[in-house]
């Protein structure tokens, strides 16, 4: 499968002030505020809506990506519920090519192969270690058939970094870096939520 799939400043909006925060952001939909600390000491005091929630799945795991917005400012929210709550955030809307790796088509390849936990590699000096690699099926705004791509995940070795590889068909290597964000820094508001029919709900 995967050799076949290489032939994808503004006014700051706050909550109501009646609006209670959510404690996670397990719910989350389009219309909600997300505020969030740790990313960016200048987001401390920033509240992003909500504006768009995808799906990925992969071998029977789901998890969702947030697309959020404050004015000029923008970030995107990843989160899994496995286990635990896992979440890692990126406000970088620009995704770096594979040579900024270091890596190579084999390379993945090979990495791919082995699947081993064992494997890293090292960037900037810092080591990065192989965490998994699989097609993944995005769904956006969570609807329709879905697209696919194959996608590579590695995490520095102190664990709060995320660096995913990304290979959609017909297109160069996609390469994200990541912060992992606890989910204590992160709070949901409930915001003006778009209900089916078009009716909105608070």
């Amino acid at each position: 499968m995967l050799r076949s799939i290489f032939g994808r400043g503004k006014k700051r909006r706050r909550p109501s002030e009646t609006v209670r925060p959510d404690e996670s952001i397990r719910d989350a939909r389009v219309g909600d505020v997300i505020s969030i600390v740790g990313l960016n000491i200048e987001y401390d005091d920033v509240y992003f809506v909500v504006e768009r929630v995808h799906r990925y799945s992969s071998h029977g795991e789901t998890w969702h990506e947030m697309e959020c917005a404050d004015g000029d400012n923008h970030i995107w929210i990843d989160w899994v519920d496995g286990y635990e709550l896992f979440i890692s955030a990126t406000d970088d809307p620009m995704p770096s090519g594979l040579a900024s790796t270091g890596l190579t088509e084999d390379d993945l390849i090979e990495l791919d192969e082995e699947h081993s936990i064992d494997n890293h590699i090292e960037i900037d000096g810092d080591v990065y270690y192989y965490k998994n690699s699989s097609e993944v099926t995005f769904f956006q705004d969570g609807r329709g058939a879905g697209q696919q791509y194959y996608s590579w995940e590695f995490v520095r070795e102190q664990g709060d970094r995320v660096m995913a590889v990304h290979k959609w068909e017909g297109r160069p290597f996609e390469v994200v870096f990541s912060e992992v964000i606890p989910p204590e820094r992160i709070t949901l508001y409930k915001g003006e939520r778009e209900e089916p029919g078009g009716q909105r709900n608070r």
